[in-house]
């Protein structure tokens, strides 16, 4: 008897939610967000044209402690996670811009820092 074959995973959708695992690309109007639901973190990598510029911990893979609005097309994603230098004084947030797509990636791995590290960047860190 032959077996039916596990259909692949989609590789685009319009909305992240948390059942899902994976790791996924939200691209925004002018940054891209990794969030790794298998590991339950997030990293925004700012773009040279983004508005808001560059924020604390950008570009580290920070652990998610709740995720107010999940990452949808047309609308905007609101994400929660403790300051790695003081996780029961400060909470920080990240609210992104209009998403324009979300798509399944392989972990960046290269060129991060571990989770909580500090690397410096000037900005106050408290949304996108």
């Amino acid at each position: 008897m032959a077996h039916a074959a596990t259909p692949d995973p989609p590789t685009t959708v319009d909305e992240l939610h948390a059942s899902m695992g994976g790791v996924w690309l939200v691209v925004t109007q002018s940054s891209h967000h990794e969030w790794d639901l298998d590991a339950m973190t997030y990293q925004r990598v700012p773009g040279p044209t983004s508005l808001s510029g560059p924020f604390p911990m950008d570009s580290q893979r920070m652990p998610i402690t709740r995720v107010a609005r999940w990452p949808r097309v047309g609308s905007t994603s609101l994400v929660f996670y403790d300051d790695p230098h003081r996780p029961s004084d400060y909470e920080h947030f990240r609210q992104s811009s209009r998403i324009e797509s979300i798509s399944r990636i392989s972990p960046t791995g290269t060129g991060c820092a571990a989770p909580g590290s500090s690397i410096g960047l000037p900005g106050d860190g408290w949304h996108e």
